[in-house]
């Protein structure tokens, strides 16, 4: 499937701007959860160096510390934040209120003077702790005490969640509004480009002749081309017109001269002379016409149906007054259709005069417009055409040489108006008994 510039270029924008919110929105969720880390253990920190702060020996040189402590969260129990003190043998100092009937896992690998930071569980929640060893010197010496303070990640775990809540839903939110700011830059920046294609369906309609618009220069060699092969097109056609023109001229002479010459004979030999001359007036004139008519330009308007019709079917019922055809028509008089004028005329005629030849009585005409096509059908309540005939009368319709009278007058013109405008004819049983010829063009 071959998508279109605008559809192309916004699908590769739409690729590009959900990997860069993606990765931007990463980038922010890390530093965001890293800032958060730092500002837990930074917290942590503080906790122990306010706990060393408040630790003191006793008149029997066991560390102490105050049973009311600065933090208030210390002082409640089951709160998030708990601390301990523990010695070196592992044995419990001092715990805080918050505390009940537990205790912070306890990790031989310290390092005295350094924080040492871990993820834990208590009680099945999670936590992040510190641990900092410290010695004490007591008058028998030196004790080594181990402080512990853990806080549990819940309290910072629900402010990333929100974090990220609202970083996706922002970055969503921009995203949506960078699509439709670049879908209308698209737009008018692929404006004159549309502007070149309904210039040239004017064109194509036969309402100008080239292309007139204002377009950037990016365009313009584009349009200045297709100006150039339309004023070429035109000019070989002018000659070719011009051609055909001199060529019927040239024809008249000799063809008057042979009818001279074919009155002055007389009996049989004037009738099968008479007959051979207008056979080939009548092939010139064929030839003409099917040259003329692929001459022609395809950059034809559209023109209203009916006016035409009612035109044909009231000169060929002067003709055939003797018959007082009925002709029934069925065309809105809104219905229009894509070809020339001349063309159109030269179409109608043919049919509507095979129509009104061999019918009866009746001949209904309806018309149709379905998408870009026109449907037109015309029946008649003649004695139709044959099964076996209908072949040979499309044969004979596409052949110059075999253009006679009949079903097959003039459809050799009929199909090659036809195959210039892409159209088709199918030939069936009428349910008025006769033919029924359907066109679409």
């Amino acid at each position: 499937m071959i998508f279109s510039i605008h559809t192309r270029i916004l699908f590769s924008a739409l690729i590009v701007l959900v990997f860069f919110m993606s990765l931007t929105g990463l980038v922010l969720d890390k530093a965001f959860r890293n800032n958060i880390e730092n500002s837990q253990r930074e917290n942590l920190r503080t906790q122990i160096y306010a706990l060393l702060a408040t630790a003191e020996l006793d008149d029997a040189e066991y560390l102490k510390l105050p049973e009311e402590n600065m933090e208030p969260r210390l002082n409640i129990s089951e709160s998030t934040l708990h601390a301990q003190v523990v010695s070196a043998n592992k044995k419990i100092v001092w715990q805080s209120e918050s505390m009940l009937n537990t205790k912070i896992p306890f990790s031989d690998k310290y390092k005295v003077g350094e924080f040492s930071f871990s993820n834990i569980s208590i009680d099945g929640k999670e936590y992040t702790s510190v641990n900092f060893a410290t010695i004490w010197i007591t008058v028998e010496g030196e004790d080594t005490y181990i402080f512990q303070v853990a806080e549990n990640k819940s309290v910072y775990d629900s402010q990333i969640s929100l974090f990220r809540k609202n970083l996706w839903g922002w970055l969503a939110g921009v995203s949506f509004l960078l699509i439709i700011i670049q879908t209308l830059i698209l737009r008018w920046g692929l404006k004159p480009l549309r502007y070149v294609a309904e210039d040239l369906l004017k064109i194509e309609e036969g309402k100008t002749e080239k292309l007139v618009g204002a377009y950037p220069k990016e365009i313009t060699p584009l349009t200045n081309n297709l100006n150039q092969l339309l004023e070429s097109s035109q000019q070989q056609l002018s000659r070719y017109r011009d051609a055909l023109g001199n060529m019927a001229h040239s024809l008249k002479t000799p063809i008057a001269v042979l009818q001279g010459i074919t009155n002055s004979l007389s009996g049989k030999e004037k009738e099968t002379a008479s007959e051979q001359l207008n056979t080939i007036n009548n092939i010139v004139e064929y030839q003409l016409n099917r040259a003329a008519t692929v001459a022609r330009s395809h950059f034809t308007e559209t023109i209203d149906l009916l006016p035409i019709l009612n035109k044909i079917v009231n000169s060929l019922n002067k003709v055939h007054k003797d018959k007082n055809v009925e002709v029934e028509i069925q065309v809105d008089e809104q219905l229009k259709i894509k070809i020339e004028q001349g063309d159109l005329y030269e179409l109608l005629g043919n049919l509507l005069e095979n129509a009104f030849k061999w019918c009866n009585r009746k001949i209904t005409i309806s018309a149709t417009k379905t998408l870009q096509q026109v449907e037109l059908i015309i029946e008649d309540d003649g004695a139709g055409i044959a099964e076996q005939e209908k072949d040979r009368i499309l044969l004979r319709g596409q052949r110059a040489d075999q253009d006679t009278p009949g079903h097959g007058l003039g459809l050799a013109m009929v199909n090659d108006i036809l195959l210039l405008y892409k159209g088709s004819m199918d030939i069936s049983k009428s349910a008025l008994g006769g033919a029924k010829i359907i066109i679409t063009i």
